[in-house]
């Protein structure tokens, strides 16, 4: 009759296998624990008993050293003219350094274990009781008053004596300090050995670890890697992915035709997110620019709103002139002239103020005609038109004769900005007003510097004079402006993409220096 075989064993199933490789890790980790903590305790108490060996060694030798030293300064102290009972007290401080010496050399003899230190430190002893008895002459002789044999056997035998104590001592505390160096370099190979050991059972746990972890991997988690991996690429919405298992009936199938429907989501809301960032974007950048419009349509209507009253000023002028009782001018045409020239500028500021009211952006060509123009003929224009307004001012401009001084920019605007530096120099003024424009080529740009002597403007107060409404409490008495004249300017001079300055000094006069680009460059805002 055959022999019947043994029944197969089944395999543990995963859950098991999973149970049974954590213990296998928990204990490797135990084990290693447990031999890493004796090691290092083990290592860490020899470690301290060394130690305190060692610095109950070198504090012993310290001391020696101190007393030795000491015992040397009292015996040289002996040597000097003194009372019997000053030398009494010498002769005590010498026999209570000899008691302190001979209780640590008994302290050293405990601690030093090493037969070639103790032989040496014999030695020492040996030499420092012959030194002993030599400076117990040194202080009979002293005793006796003889002081001059006291010195001459301190310098002479005493002196040798010790020498030859002091260098075996020396010796000594270099011999031993060398061998403490070389005891803790020994120590340290060991604690180096011990720490590959301790490194050797680290890498062989972690060994352990990554192989049950690759045991993991490959039964457990690749089949899963590729559905995970799909699952997250769904979730992201950077590809489309061509799903398999879609025609599976079972939970696998349910589940893949879910992450299809899943990536058709997020695929659309990712369409929709990237629409409604760049609406954001057009909208936040149309913001900008209504924004930006906005500040300086109000400030290029306060501008004109305020230059008005300049132009109106030239006409009623010229008017009062050719009304008075007392006119003797032969020919009245050229204050006529005055007059249609102004009301010229009167009607081409009220077409710009038109125009950049119906402006929709910066770069709109109606907001501020740009043009080419000569600064030197827009300066004189000023000079004229400053002339009749203020008959008591002195106003000159001074251009090299050679000066290319064509630029691009809006001549309205410049010369209403111009027209209110002269202004506000006559107005703050007590002495006859005297004003100098000069004009310079600096490279890409024109540089204007306007001088007056006009009251001048305090320190603390040229921060804020290009503010919208501010006046200056100093001049306030003077004049009783209303503080849009150098916000006015500053506006002008910022459409040009220019730049001013000002320095002042209260009594002398004010500079304002006005750089104005030749071709200024502009930026496009999007709409």
């Amino acid at each position: 009759m055959p022999k019947a075989s043994p029944p197969s064993r089944k395999p543990l199933p995963i859950r098991g296998r999973m149970y049974l490789l954590l213990a296998l890790c928990l204990a490797a980790m135990i084990a290693v624990g447990v031999a890493v903590h004796r090691e290092v305790d083990s290592s860490q108490q020899r470690a301290i008993a060394a130690e305190r060996a060692q610095i109950e060694h070198l504090s012993v030798l310290e001391e020696l050293n101190d007393y030795i030293s000491d015992f040397r300064t009292v015996e040289s102290e002996a040597l000097a003219p003194m009372s019997p009972g000053a030398l009494a007290d010498i002769r005590a401080a010498a026999d209570e350094f000899d008691v302190k010496i001979r209780a640590a050399s008994e302290r050293y003899q405990k601690v030093q274990a090493r037969d070639e230190f103790r032989l040496a430190f014999s030695k020492f002893l040996t030499q420092w009781a012959q030194y002993r008895r030599a400076s117990n002459q040194v202080f009979e002789l002293a005793r006796s008053n003889k002081l001059d044999e006291a010195a001459k056997l301190y310098r002479g035998e005493s002196n040798n004596k010790y020498t030859l104590a002091n260098g075996t001592f020396g010796s000594l505390v270099f011999r031993s300090t060398e061998a403490m160096i070389k005891e803790v370099e020994a120590k340290n190979a060991t604690a180096r050995n011990r720490l590959l050991q301790i490194d050797a059972l680290i890498a062989a746990m972690i060994v352990v670890t990554l192989l049950c972890l690759v045991y993991v991997d490959t039964v457990i988690l690749k089949p899963l890697t590729r559905l995970i991996r799909m699952s997250g690429n769904a979730v992201s919405g950077k590809d489309k992915l061509r799903l398999p298992w879609l025609s599976r009936g079972d939970e696998i199938g349910t589940l893949a035709r879910s992450l299809a429907r899943f990536q058709e989501s997020m695929a659309s809301l990712v369409r929709n997110q990237k629409l409604a960032a760049a609406k954001h974007t057009i909208l936040q950048r149309a913001l900008a620019n209504e924004e930006r419009l906005n500040h300086f349509q109000k400030t290029f209507r306060s501008m004109a709103t305020h230059e008005f009253r300049t132009l109106l000023n030239v006409i009623d002028g010229h008017a009062q002139r050719l009304l008075n009782a007392r006119h003797e001018e032969a020919d009245s045409r050229p204050r006529y002239t005055k007059i249609r020239e102004a009301v010229a500028k009167l009607n081409s500021l009220i077409q710009n103020w038109l125009d950049a009211a119906q402006s929709t952006s910066l770069d709109d060509p109606k907001f501020g005609k740009r043009a080419e123009l000569s600064l030197v003929a827009l300066l004189e224009d000023v000079r004229g038109v400053g002339a009749d307004m203020f008959p008591n001012a002195t106003i000159t401009v001074h251009a090299p004769p050679a000066l290319d001084s064509r630029m691009i920019g809006d001549g309205n605007v410049l010369f209403h900005a111009f027209i209110n530096l002269v202004s506000n120099a006559t107005k703050y003024t007590i002495a006859a007003p005297a004003i100098e424009i000069g004009v310079a080529d600096a490279g890409d740009a024109l540089r204007v510097v306007l001088r007056d002597n006009g009251t001048g403007i305090p320190e603390d107060e040229l921060k804020e004079i290009f503010q919208m409404s501010f006046r200056s409490r100093s001049n306030a008495v003077l004049e009783d402006g209303s503080g849009v004249g150098l916000a006015v300017v500053h506006a002008a001079i910022e459409f040009h993409k220019g730049a001013i300055e000002v320095s002042s000094q209260v009594g002398v006069g004010t500079t304002f220096t006005i750089t104005l680009p030749k071709s200024p460059a502009l930026t496009a805002h999007a709409a």
